[in-house]
């Protein structure tokens, strides 16, 4: 047995969208697999810095730059994200001098023989995030890093990434997304998210904004008495990207002061933008991608592509479900700038409503990969979101036009 092949057996609700199984979801079995393996390790070695990361927009980039930043420190870094684009090694990473670097797959292999296979039957019981997330505890230690990135799930009190038992818990942006697992509203969500904070949580990190227009929370989080709240200031950039850049540089300033200088230093140009955020998959035409998935996210990402592009094409994608006429009514926002709106409903992707404006004769709708070729092959820059899924289609789909 190989490790991809017993990964992809078990359970994957993010293929499956079958969330009625968190119904009465526990982290009671799974934290009898992840007990051992901390005793084993805190008897082995002093355990690394961990810092969790829940919220609803911004957590993959804001773990990104987290790790980067820590690890210009001249730290090891392992970096645990999801969900992935196009492997499932991108899940847990080891970051080196502000690079992250995918696993190797003989070292990912090797930790699977050894320390898995021989008790498999240990871990049969697990989904896919649940293995993934007690793998990486594994490979993490195995790679002696000095700082763990943990980027949460849907939610933190009934998260995988809790049994990580993080010494620190960054809060990013709350939106409405999932809200049939989290809740209704941004406060009840925000309540679910703050759960992951377990015993061994020495502060929280939360901006301002957050504080702000949602205070109940914050009111009664737990253990409030014993886990200090640190607010910090928003950075109004337009780019979200360098805002979060931000928000992770202030959080490492305040948890290691004595190395305040040396952050100061690194600058959002000097690090790496974490793959599949605002990245560009081609120039001719430009083609960016970003994985925004929720109406906040999306409109945020649109207005800031169309400060720089008087006018674009937009191809999105959702699942079924997303807030499918939320993501449509905040794509509206810059239908002056839209030469096209292309829906992607490709199998397994949600149906768009009609957007009711002056839009809706540039409104395409895409079922088969064939008809997005035109998009590729003109002149105005391409800006594609929605969902991680979208991305390994439209990569693909750009090399073949391109060799055409």
């Amino acid at each position: 047995m190989k490790f991809l092949d017993f990964l992809n057996q078990r359970q994957n609700i993010e293929k499956t969208r079958n969330f009625n199984v968190f119904q009465n979801y526990t982290l009671d079995s799974l934290n009898e697999v992840f007990e051992p393996s901390k005793l084993f390790f805190h008897k082995k070695r002093h355990a690394p810095i961990r810092i969790s990361v829940v919220g609803t927009n911004g957590k993959g980039s804001t773990s990104h730059y987290l790790a980067c930043l820590a690890s210009k420190l001249g730290k090891t870094v392992g970096l645990y994200t999801s969900p992935h684009l196009l492997s499932p090694l991108e899940r847990f990473q080891i970051v080196k001098d502000g690079i992250p670097y995918l696993p190797h797959p003989i070292e990912v292999e090797s930790c699977f023989q050894n320390e898995f296979l021989p008790n498999l039957s240990h871990f049969d019981s697990l989904s896919y995030f649940e293995f993934l997330t007690v793998f990486a505890y594994h490979f993490f230690q195995n790679q002696n890093v000095d700082f763990e990135i943990w980027e949460a799930g849907l939610g933190g009190r009934l998260d995988a990434t809790k049994l990580v038992d993080a010494d620190y818990v960054v809060l990013t942006k709350i939106g409405l997304d999932h809200s049939e697992i989290l809740g209704k509203t941004k406060e009840t969500i925000c309540k679910e998210k703050l759960g992951i904070i377990g015993d061994h949580t020495k502060a929280l990190f939360a901006l301002q904004e957050e504080v702000d227009s949602l205070p109940e929370p914050f009111q009664n989080y737990p253990k409030k008495n014993i886990v200090p709240l640190h607010v910090i200031p928003s950075s109004p950039k337009e780019s979200y990207l360098e805002a979060n850049f931000l928000y992770a540089k202030k959080v490492l300033c305040l948890l290691f002061p004595d190395q305040k200088s040396n952050l100061e230093l690194v600058q959002f140009q000097d690090i790496p933008k974490p793959k599949g955020r605002m990245e560009v998959l081609a120039n001719d035409p430009l083609i960016v991608f970003d994985p925004s998935h929720n109406p906040d996210a999306v409109q945020r990402t649109t207005l800031e592509f169309a400060k720089t592009h008087p006018k674009f094409h937009a191809l999105v994608a959702s699942l079924p479900d997303k807030d499918l006429a939320g993501i449509t009514n905040a794509l509206l926002e810059s239908e002056a700038q839209l030469e096209t709106l292309t829906f992607w409903e490709g199998s397994g992707f949600g149906r768009f409503p009609e957007p009711k404006t002056p839009l809706s004769p540039r409104v395409l709708r895409a079922r088969t990969e064939s008809e997005l070729v035109p998009l590729f092959r003109g002149r105005t820059p391409v800006l594609v979101l929605g969902s991680f899924r979208l991305y390994g289609i439209v990569a693909n789909l750009i090399q073949n036009t391109i060799k055409m």
